[in-house]
């Protein structure tokens, strides 16, 4: 499938109520992380989750961070943190912010033919490596004895990229939004 095709689909997906659903969507599932598995792993941990730490993680503090987990906590963060709520969350809203994109990019007036309308896919570059975070979050809790230090600094990285992409997405709406208000 290709850009311009990916783009048209999120296009006919990029009105009004759409985008709200999306949004109550992805920040519904977002308030359950944060209302109750991450309170709960955090204080396991005794600091933030993997997830929530943007600016990566040492392998010595990865490795103190798994020696505090205990299997109730493992059992948890794998289900229903990692399986459930965190395999929702980036593809809800990896779809919010592209749909967002992609409508504020029409109504500044942006040609789909331009290269820089091609940022919607920003947020699916974010979904992508937080899978591959998750995918690699889940290594370390499974076995926390004998995790490679490749993982965790691998891990690490797409913690990082993650928090990256995530941020730029946000910062290209902003931009747009304010071209948008100045146009208006």
């Amino acid at each position: 499938m290709t850009l311009k095709s990916q783009y048209n689909k999120l296009n006919q997906i990029s009105s009004k109520s759409a985008i709200l659903i999306l949004f109550l969507l992805a920040h519904f599932v977002l308030f359950l992380m944060m209302a109750f598995t991450f309170p709960r792993i955090n204080a396991q941990f005794g600091t933030q989750a993997f997830d929530l730490k943007p600016m990566g993680y040492s392998q010595e503090k990865a490795t103190l961070m798994l020696h505090n987990l205990d299997q109730s906590t493992t059992d948890f963060y794998i289900f229903p943190q990692l399986l459930l709520l965190d395999n929702l969350y980036p593809i809800l809203l990896a779809f919010f912010l592209s749909t967002l994109i992609i409508r504020l990019s029409k109504l500044i007036w942006v040609s789909p033919n331009r290269i820089y309308s091609n940022l919607f896919i920003l947020p699916f570059i974010a979904m992508f490596i937080d899978y591959l975070e998750n995918t690699m979050i889940l290594v370390m809790i499974t076995n926390p004895s004998v995790v490679p230090s490749g993982v965790i600094n691998a891990a690490s990285i797409f913690t990082q990229l993650k928090g990256a992409f995530t941020t730029i997405s946000w910062v290209v709406i902003l931009i747009l939004f304010v071209i948008w208000l100045n146009k208006k």
